[in-house]
């Protein structure tokens, strides 16, 4: 690149130097005619792939502006990051066009002194040359002095191939920005697309729950769902911002529609299935009822046969169940339905539990008795095998046992401690025998 300081009235001066041979070329000794036809073929040659690349540099520029990165920016308004990254690019795309204006000039030009003559002449070589390789375009003039005689500009001036370098890197800094925007938009467009459509079916769930005009099952749930979708629509102007503003909001908002999808799908399952869940709450009602009258039944058992049981009647509130389940289908709205419906049911399978856990406690208490029984059996067989149940020692402790295992009431702590004694002293005398 080169500049000079000329005044503005000398600029043509300057321009026609450079079109005829300039002073110290008229000293120089004149070249074979061989080396004047190789520069001027291979002037001509270099003219050749600089049209060819024009024509490719024109394509690519078109091809750039339909880019659909490129045709997003010029659709939506951008904003943050990416506004100011592409009013810097618009820059260098008008400059891009300006500098390819320039670029086709100086061909056109060198075409022009081409086509003069069949073979180039020492002419053409010397304008050609000064067109494709000295800095013969003009990229700015710039007044740094006026004088009486004329302002004093500076012209700045490139080569044809330096001006194709700084038009290699505008076009790839657009470009880089224009792909980097579609495949950004994409990504948020592509994630914002299914949560749209979730979120229509979801809304489309809740329309068919509602039982009235006023009712709007996951109203707000719904209604906030859709705030944020519409942030994120409006954040995608801003493609280019830090990575990691959308993608955790994306990643939380598809998590809270498909918890809220779910939520109006089991609704759907409630309102559906409504009248076989009211039978079989009314089912599990009816067995809780027999289930709460067998463990009156065993529990009255026990505490005739057991002494000291400790047995208390459950708290049970079979009434008040079926009450509520009486009220139930009075209950405005699907979503509250279900929850007294899963309330109901919680509270019979409760009850249910509680009941179980009374009889097994009687059960057990008389279970206990048939258990000592069954030993106190099974030692006193034993002293008869052995010969030893007729003895004195062995005699008292059985009776002993005997009639507090047979008792009614049976005082289990007490029968528990007779047998110890007669099996200790039956296995004192086993033990004697034995020596």
């Amino acid at each position: 690149m080169g500049s000079q300081d000329l005044p503005r009235s000398g600029a043509r001066l300057i321009r026609a130097r450079y079109a005829a041979p300039r002073s110290g070329d008229a000293q120089m000794p004149r070249r074979d005619a061989d080396v004047k036809d190789d520069l001027g073929s291979e002037l001509a040659a270099e003219l050749e792939r600089r049209l060819v690349a024009a024509e490719a540099m024109a394509a690519s520029l078109v091809e750039l502006e339909r880019h659909p990165g490129y045709r997003l920016l010029e659709t939506i308004t951008p904003t943050g990051v990416t506004a100011q990254r592409w009013a810097a690019a618009q820059d260098r795309m008008a400059g891009l066009w300006t500098d390819f204006s320039r670029y086709q000039a100086v061909l056109a030009q060198a075409r022009a002194v081409r086509d003069r003559r069949a073979r180039p002449g020492p002419a053409e070589v010397v304008e050609l040359r000064r067109l494709l390789r000295e800095p013969s375009i003009e990229l700015a003039r710039t007044v740094v002095q006026r004088r009486l005689t004329g302002a004093v500009e500076r012209v700045e001036t490139i080569t044809l191939g330096q001006l194709a370098e700084r038009m290699e890197v505008a076009y790839a800094a657009v470009d880089e920005l224009v792909v980097a925007c579609d495949v950004q938009h994409r990504a948020v467009v592509g994630g914002l697309s299914p949560l749209l459509e979730r979120l229509r079916a979801a809304r489309a769930l809740a329309a068919g729950l509602a039982t009235g005009p006023d009712e709007r099952p996951e109203g707000d749930a719904i209604a906030a769902a859709g705030a944020r979708l519409d942030a994120l629509a409006a954040a995608a102007t801003d493609p280019l911002a830090p990575a990691g503003g959308s993608a955790p909001t994306l990643a939380g908002l598809d998590a809270d529609v498909a918890a809220l999808t779910e939520r109006l799908e089991r609704l759907m399952t409630v309102r559906d299935g409504w009248e076989g869940r009211l039978a079989a709450a009314a089912a599990a009602l009816d067995e809780l009822e027999q289930l709460a009258g067998q463990e009156r039944r065993v529990r009255a058992r026990a505490s005739d046969r057991i002494a000291g049981h400790g047995l208390v009647p459950p708290a049970v509130p079979l009434p008040m169940l079926r009450e509520r389940l009486d009220r139930i289908a009075a209950v405005p709205g699907w979503p509250a339905r279900a929850r007294r419906i899963d309330d109901l049911d919680a509270a019979v399978s409760a009850a249910g539990a509680t009941l179980r856990a009374a009889v097994e406690r009687a059960d057990g208490l008389l279970q206990r008795r048939a258990e000592l029984r069954g030993r106190f059996e099974a030692y006193r067989a034993k002293a008869a095998r052995l010969g030893l149940a007729e003895l004195p020692e062995l005699w008292s402790p059985a009776r002993e046992a005997e009639r507090l295992l047979w008792s009614r009431p049976c005082d289990l702590a007490a029968a528990t401690r007779a047998l110890n004694t007669y099996r200790r002293t039956l296995a004192a005398r086993q033990a004697e025998g034995g020596s």
